[in-house]
């Protein structure tokens, strides 16, 4: 295609844009009510959009991991759980073993949606008397009489390895309650037909405000400080926040952005249809969510906000020429038409662009990023169709007051403007070359910033939750699982003395195991029960707790347990003794390290059990969503490179130059790197929502240059003069990329509301990345721009604008 045929190809998009503002405003109503019918049909969907904070939720439906977990459900029960703590003088008085046992059994009965209740109540207490293995309650609802058998008690509950640093802490003031829901629920449709389905946030909020309503009477009364906490209470008041994030980012964002397109148009009209269009853009991109069954999850929970900044920047650029058009005294009609050419395939570009930045995510492992990538894209899209079909028609039909010129000449924004032309256009090498040491200086910079995903460092410092769970560790040492299944591949093939023996060996290694990210406090697994039953069956003899080298014996203790305590030997090995499970306790740790210590235990377990042909697998929240978060992270890295190509592309494809367009990705980059730059310097890690920014910010800085490009490009070859392209590019297309400017930062500094640090973050990055875009546009791209055409200025020294003919030609 020849440089003619590319000129042409913009030339009929601009003139089909031109055209169709034309016929709709002939014909405004018919295209607005037509418009608002299909968005109204849309937004009659609403009502099935749902939310998901499911584990589940996190990973594809039918994928190996979610396969995995729901069999270990199904066999085990689900591994979160709500921890209740209680700071106590003495357990061992009649009137705490009481209220102990009144609060077990009521939580028993009345919580909804419950599976089990650990305490010190169920625990068990096992010893021997004349060959005869006794299981009994540790700590029963009347206490012995006799002090001898109390203080055997006693010293049996505070040093037992099964629920010391569990259910009791080391020092016996601090008691643990456990309450685990049931795995999945099951619903009844109109046929009559159950479905199993899972457990879902409104069933945890139902059984989280239950346990709460039965511990207030306890309080002062069994304890004077009790305390809910655990991994579902924080899953829980995470969501809260996002929804009280949703309604005020929502809220602020319509108000701050309202007010600011006031004081910039000074226009009722320049607040009311933008605000319309953004409006609009939200409720139909959330109605698509609820049409394709795409509930509201972690990350998605951004999308209005993010959406509302966004959809305002083409209505804003539109707006500006149009009011520039009809202020000079073009009819209202042809200022809009004429607006629509000038406008609309710059618009095009930089909602294709943003939409591809945002794309980028549609591969992620995590269906939350994902849905963030896909409807992000689709709203950002959604936007620039609302606005050349909607917006063209609002101004036809509303009535706008025409302004006179001057107004806006006497303001800063004019001089301002011009400056920033003036600079970059009389000292291009100077801004080139601090330009491109500042790109490379953070390029290396950025290159060593780090990952990191830990949601207890989100959450406020005050927050009852965190402060609970931090008490929980301080105290009992660990509050994260890693469930490990161990699958002997034949019926009661657990029941092997050597194996269990070589469990029991790698639980002792284990937990001596600690680096500086991470640490195992606990290893609990069939083992446990079977030292347990082995010393109670040899006289309580210390020296006999260890696992029998008879696998007869070893059969019969397993089998005199589960007469007693049957729920106690299936929730660590399955009915047929062929799995057993492995349960290894941390203290919650930054997830990035989660496959380090995934891979050291399998490989020591394997390096242990192979001789046994014993599979190894792992599952569990924790495991499952450190892995995939690490996987994550890794990808949204690469998914940079891929935003990046795809931009450059459209770049290339926009200006017509091959040279020319990978230039100007330097203005789009340079930005991101800065603020990547300054996080590795201040020590700040990217993190699941962090992480975002880049794509997110390289779909949005570019937007102010594709602008720039656009209207330099159109003046250029007309002109063939650069430093009068810049000019003028600045002072026309450069404030409504100002008011744009203004408008995203601002509505992405909204984050700064939140009550998480990392939405804080997130906020202030992408706020920052937009400010350093528009002084790249205002700076560094026309100096490239100059520079890159300063073959016209060495022909032409002395010539002025004014003396060129009009159909000069650029020289290339």
């Amino acid at each position: 295609m020849n440089k003619k045929n590319k000129a042409n190809w913009k030339a009929k998009v601009e003139t089909g844009f031109e055209s169709l503002g034309l016929v709709m405003g002939r014909r405004p109503w018919l295209w607005l009510l037509s418009c608002l019918a299909v968005v109204g049909v849309m937004a009659s969907q609403l009502g099935r959009l749902e939310k998901d904070t499911s584990i589940e939720g996190f990973l594809e439906k039918g994928s190996v991991e979610i396969q995995r977990y729901d069999a270990f459900k199904e066999t085990f029960g689900r591994d979160e759980v709500f921890i209740i703590t209680m700071e106590v003088e003495d357990i061992f008085t009649q009137t705490f073993a009481t209220q102990l046992h009144a609060l077990h059994r009521q939580l028993e009965d009345e919580v909804p949606h419950v599976n089990k209740v650990d305490s010190l109540v169920n625990a068990r207490y096992t010893h021997g008397a004349d060959d005869t293995l006794y299981i009994e309650e540790l700590l029963p609802e009347t206490l012995p009489g006799d002090p001898v058998e109390l203080e055997k008690l006693k010293r049996y509950t505070y040093n037992s390895d099964n629920y010391k640093n569990f259910l009791i802490s080391a020092d016996g003031h601090m008691v643990a309650m456990l309450v685990r829901l049931n795995s999945f629920n099951f619903t009844k449709d109109k046929n009559g037909n159950w479905h199993r389905g899972y457990m879902g946030e409104d069933e945890t909020r139902e059984a989280d405000a239950k346990i709460r309503e039965i511990l207030e009477p306890y309080r002062g009364v069994i304890s004077d400080d009790i305390r809910l906490t655990g991994s579902m209470p924080i899953a829980i008041m995470l969501s809260q926040i996002l929804e009280r994030d949703f309604s005020v980012f929502s809220g602020l964002a319509n108000l701050l952005i309202g007010m600011v397109l006031f004081m910039i148009f000074r226009r009722l009209s320049g607040v009311f249809m933008p605000l319309l269009i953004m409006t609009l853009g939200v409720v139909v991109t959330m109605s698509l969510m609820a049409i394709l069954g795409s509930p509201i999850q972690v990350s998605t929970s951004i999308l209005p906000a993010f959406l509302l900044a966004v959809c305002v920047g083409d209505s804003i650029h539109l707006l500006t020429i149009f009011y520039r058009n009809y202020d000079a005294g073009d009819e209202k009609h042809h200022a809009m038409a004429s607006a629509m050419g000038h406008t609309g395939l710059a618009m095009l570009f930089t909602s294709v662009t943003t939409a591809a930045g945002l794309a980028s995510f549609a591969t992620s492992d995590l269906t939350p990023v994902s849905a963030l990538g896909i409807y992000g894209a689709l709203g950002s899209l959604i936007a620039f169709l609302l606005t050349i079909f909607i917006l063209p028609c609002l101004i036809a039909i509303l009535p706008v007051k025409r302004r006179p010129l001057q107004q806006d000449e006497n303001k800063g924004l004019q001089p301002m403007l011009a400056w920033f032309a003036r600079v970059s256009t009389q000292y291009p090498k100077i801004i080139v070359v601090s330009g491109v040491v500042l790109f490379v200086a953070a390029t290396a910079v950025a290159s060593q910033i780090k990952f990191s995903h830990y949601p207890l460092a989100w959450l406020p410092e005050d927050n009852e939750t965190l402060q609970g769970i931090k008490n929980y560790e301080q105290r009992m040492g660990s509050t994260i699982s890693f469930e490990i299944l161990l699958d002997t591949g034949k019926d009661r093939g657990v029941i092997n003395a050597p194996l269990l023996q070589a469990l029991d060996k790698i639980q002792q290694d284990v937990v001596t195991w600690e680096s500086p990210d991470w640490r195992i406090v606990k290893a609990i697994s069939v083992v446990n029960v079977i030292k347990e039953s082995n010393r109670a069956l040899h006289d309580n003899d210390e020296a006999q707790f260890a696992v029998p080298d008879d696998p007869a014996l070893i059969s019969q203790e397993l089998f005199l347990v589960e007469l007693d305590e049957p729920d106690d030997i299936l929730n660590l090995v399955d009915k047929t003794y062929q799995t057993a499970r492995l349960t290894v306790t941390t203290p919650w740790f930054d997830a990035i390290h989660t496959k380090e210590l995934v891979d050291r235990l399998r490989d020591h377990l394997n390096a242990n059990l192979q001789p046994y042909g014993v599979d190894v697998s792992f599952t569990g929240v924790a495991p499952i969503m450190g892995v995939t978060f690490g996987k994550m992270l890794i990808s949204t890295a690469e998914s940079y490179g891929f935003a990046a190509i795809i931009i450059t592309l459209m770049m290339v494809m926009l200006i017509g130059n091959l040279k020319l367009g990978l230039l100007s990705m330097i203005p789009s980059l340079l930005p991101i790197l800065i603020v990547l730059a300054i996080l590795q310097l201040l020590d700040v890690r990217l993190d699941m929502l962090t992480m975002l920014v880049g794509s997110i910010a390289i779909g949005l800085t570019v937007d102010d240059n594709i602008h720039f490009m656009h209207g330099f490009r159109k003046l250029y070859l007309k002109t063939g003069d650069p430093a009068y392209a810049v000019e003028k590019t600045l002072l026309s297309t450069g404030r409504a990329m100002l008011i744009t400017s203004i408008v995203l930062s601002i509505g992405f500094s909204i984050y700064t509301q939140s009550l998480m640090s990392n939405m804080i973050i997130f906020g202030l990055i992408t706020a920052g990345c937009i400010v350093l875009a528009l002084l790249a546009t205002y700076l560094l791209a026309p100096a490239l721009m100059v520079l890159a055409n300063k073959q016209y200025h060495q022909q032409h020294p002395h010539k002025s604008v004014a003396e060129m003919k009009p159909d000069a030609a650029p020289v290339q």
